[in-house]
């Protein structure tokens, strides 16, 4: 007497059966981001005494209102006493989660009263950007990585986002763009102020020194960018 060999019914998987409804992956997408948000301050609220983690916190909130930018925010944490790696994972994480918003809500967020107008700007900002730097659409990865590491005035994770989605990227491409550049740039700024504030300590003449050359060099920087945007825009007419 021979028996049958048993057959196994593959379990169906909970959560790939979630994946597939629309409506909640996109209430996911949605929401993601600002549980990111949630999780950072509470992760603050439990690290750092009251008072600091008040003072932190606006300097977040007014990372986002222009022209407060990273190139602003984070040396004056840093001379506030907040330590180099804390502020870069702030402003991090920020960052991160406004590119995960802008790349997985684009479309949604247009059609929302205040983000949708933050967004509009930006859109402008992006589209003025590819007029005036061409480059940017032939090297698409590595100028969108440029476009958010360089803080000037316009760029930053929202616009590069956004420059990505109007570049024709991929969600994951822009999101590791943007994530790329904020960090680098963060973690550079955040170096720096440290650095200078420590070399000040020790010789302030030479801290001087060293923050007059770097304000030099970036007023220099942003001259040469406004120069040479100029000169393409009395091309283009």
């Amino acid at each position: 007497m021979t028996t049958e060999p048993e057959t196994s019914v593959a379990e169906p998987c909970w959560w790939r059966a979630i994946l597939k409804n629309r409506y909640i992956v996109g209430f996911i997408k949605f929401t993601f981001p600002f549980a990111i948000g949630v999780v950072l301050f509470t992760v603050l609220y439990m690290i750092e005494p009251y008072q600091q983690f008040l003072t932190l916190s606006g300097l977040a909130a007014a990372y986002f209102f222009p022209p407060a930018g990273k190139e602003s925010i984070i040396p004056i944490a840093i001379l506030m006493g907040y330590p180099w790696w804390l502020i870069t994972f702030v402003i991090g994480m920020i960052d991160v989660a406004v590119s995960l918003f802008v790349v997985w809500n684009f479309d949604l967020a247009l059609k929302i009263p205040l983000i949708g107008r933050l967004l509009d700007s930006g859109m402008t900002a992006a589209r003025n950007y590819t007029e005036t730097q061409p480059w940017i659409r032939g090297i698409s990865t590595a100028g969108l990585v440029f476009f958010v590491f360089f803080p000037f005035q316009g760029t930053g994770s929202m616009n590069g986002s956004i420059l990505g989605r109007l570049l024709g990227m991929s969600e994951a491409r822009v999101f590791a763009c943007v994530s790329t550049g904020s960090l680098a740039s963060t973690l550079i700024i955040a170096l720096g102020a440290d650095v200078l504030l420590d070399v000040y300590q020790k010789n302030p003449a030479l801290g001087i020194g060293l923050l007059v050359g770097a304000v030099l060099a970036v007023v220099a920087g942003v001259v040469l960018w406004r120069m040479r945007k100029n000169r393409l825009r009395g091309r283009r007419r």
